[in-house]
C-alpha cells in the first residue's frame, strides 16, 4: 500500500527511482519511422532546393503583381486607405521575393560549391 510522506522529495525520489527501474526492465521498441525519404543524388537534390527557391521567389513576385493591381484599383475609386495598405503589401511581398531569389541564389551558387568549413 502507500505510505504518508513528510518530505516530497523523498516521494518523487521513491516514484523517480521506480519508474528507472521499470523504464530498464522494459525497454522501448523503436518500429520502423513513418517519415520515409528517398536516396537522391546530390544533383537531383540541388535541382529540386533551386526548383523549390526560385519557385518561392517568383510566386512572392507574382503576388505582389496582383497587390499592385488591386492597389491601382483602390486607388481609381477613391479609396486612398485600401490603395495605400495594397501599395505596403507590394512593397513587402516584392522585398520578400527578391530576398528569396537571392538566397536561393547564395545557397545553390555560392554555399553549396564552397568547401565545408573544418569543425574542431
Amino acid at each position: 500500500m502507500s505510505r504518508e510522506d513528510q518530505n516530497a522529495d523523498d516521494t518523487f525520489g521513491t516514484v523517480k527511482g521506480r519508474h528507472q527501474k521499470w523504464s530498464e526492465a522494459n525497454p522501448r521498441r523503436r518500429g520502423p519511422s513513418a517519415i520515409k525519404v528517398p536516396e537522391m543524388s546530390d544533383a537531383v537534390e540541388k535541382t529540386l532546393g533551386m526548383a523549390a527557391g526560385f519557385g518561392a521567389g517568383a510566386l512572392l513576385l507574382l503576388l505582389a503583381a496582383v497587390t499592385a493591381t488591386a492597389a491601382a484599383s483602390w486607388a481609381r475609386v477613391d479609396r486612398s486607405g485600401a490603395a495605400v495598405a495594397y501599395s505596403i503589401a507590394t512593397f513587402f511581398l516584392i522585398l520578400a521575393g527578391l530576398g528569396a531569389l537571392a538566397a536561393t541564389y547564395n545557397h545553390v551558387f555560392r554555399i553549396i560549391p564552397g568547401e565545408a568549413p573544418e569543425h574542431h
